[in-house]
């Protein structure tokens, strides 16, 4: 700005003063975590989305970094939970907005990974090849957990809404009548 002063007489001096227009940092208005398939579980890709404002009238540009537990696992704006992300982990987006005069800001939000239940495979066989009274039915069933973990197996058999046993295997007894239907 620059100022002149004149008197009376025709006499004048001027004066100066600037500022210098320093920049304002954009602002992360809004950071949301959705889910592929409306769960936090693993094999579920999650996508961040973040809303961003500049008051100089710059475009912001977002990038995004994702952790688990403080430890770096993602830098794009997806993620896939993986067989490393355990139930009760807290998987957290950050979005920085950037403008082109350095300035930045960021937000964040987090999710925690559910349990996903265990799946069961579970094939019969007989000690005799059929299944008349006597032979011995024997239930092979393995489980896997997409979690990691090991899960552990329990047998229970049915004859229709009766329970007949708790083992791996069975013998078909005389109280199993023809056209019962034995579960394992």
């Amino acid at each position: 700005c620059t100022v002149t002063a004149t008197d009376t007489d025709g006499g004048s001096a001027s004066g100066a003063e600037s500022i210098t227009v320093l920049n304002t940092d954009p602002t992360v208005s809004s950071v949301a975590i959705t889910s592929s398939t409306g769960t936090v579980k693993v094999g579920a890709e999650l996508t961040c989305s973040a809303g961003a404002t500049d008051a100089d009238g710059d475009t912001p540009s977002l990038t995004y970094a994702w952790t688990n537990g403080g430890a770096s696992v993602g830098s794009s704006a997806s993620y896939t939970i993986a067989a490393s992300d355990d139930p009760g982990d807290t998987l957290t987006c950050t979005a920085t907005a950037s403008d082109p005069d350095s300035g930045s800001d960021s937000g964040a939000d987090s999710v925690t990974v559910l349990n996903t239940d265990p799946t069961v495979s579970v094939t019969l066989s007989s000690s005799t090849g059929s299944s008349g009274v006597g032979a011995v039915l024997t239930c092979d069933a393995g489980a896997d957990d997409v979690d990691g973990g090991t899960p552990s197996v329990a047998y229970s058999w049915t004859n229709g809404s009766t329970s007949v046993g708790s083992s791996a295997s069975y013998t078909i007894a005389t109280s199993d009548d023809p056209g019962d239907t034995l579960t394992c």
